[in-house]
């Protein structure tokens, strides 16, 4: 006796429930990965990471790629740093998008609470002011020590970079809140703890390198650029 049988399941049906995960995944356009990508030159963007994530294959008309476009918040719910509240296209735009090394995209998925949004949000920010400050800018003629020092502070080193590709002769520079009254000669560039996390310890590094020297008055933080790091912002 031939056992009963249920009624048959549609094919596209059967396809639409084995493939049901991906089917509901909000994923990038192959636009907005290759340019999340280039926008931080192929490279991760984990401070303290930084790897090259693109190379050449045995095969001189291939090339090995170790980069993930990775979602900032989930490309579907119940994924790491899911946001419900986001619109598909603002879950596969631009701003939802970073560019990791395969190991730092596993990582910052196992750990949700340590590697949060407002983290990778800053890690994307600090690889896109490291790449163009890169771009702008020739290593060739800094020391290595100095490239560090760079990839731990990119968006301090791009505003000095700004203001002195500005301002070309100016040399001293100042620490402030803005909240503080001060006056100042006119002449000086000014750099907000508010705008820059520890502040302070940024400009400690710079002195140890002899790339800044600190000549506070009148309780005042106040240091002046070495000729070494001015021509390299301004250049």
């Amino acid at each position: 006796m031939q056992p009963q049988r249920g009624p048959a399941f549609p094919l596209a049906l059967q396809s639409w429930a084995l493939g049901s995960d991906a089917a509901m995944r909000d994923e990038f356009s192959p636009k907005v990965k290759d340019t999340a990508g280039r926008r931080v030159a192929l490279r991760c963007s984990n401070p303290v990471c930084g790897r090259v994530t693109s190379g050449p294959q045995e095969d001189p008309f291939s090339a090995v790629s170790l980069g993930v476009a990775a979602h900032i918040t989930a490309a579907s719910e119940g994924g790491p740093r899911y946001d419900a509240s986001l619109t598909v296209e603002q879950r596969t735009s631009h701003e939802n998008v970073i560019w990791l090394c395969q190991s730092c995209a596993k990582l910052v998925d196992s750990d949700v609470q340590r590697y949060d949004v407002a983290t990778l949000v800053e890690w994307k920010r600090g690889a896109e002011a490291r790449a163009a400050v890169d771009l702008e800018h020739h290593f060739a003629a800094v020391d290595s020590g100095f490239s560090r020092v760079v990839s731990l502070m990119p968006n301090l080193i791009a505003e000095m970079s700004e203001d002195l590709s500005q301002f070309p002769l100016r040399r001293e520079f100042v620490l402030l809140q803005k909240n503080w009254v001060y006056w100042n000669k006119g002449n000086e560039l000014v750099y907000y703890f508010d705008d820059h996390p520890d502040l302070r310890d940024k400009i400690r590094i710079l002195e140890n390198h002899d790339l800044v020297t600190e000549i506070s008055y009148n309780n005042v933080e106040r240091f002046i650029f070495s000729e070494k790091l001015a021509v390299y912002l301004a250049t």
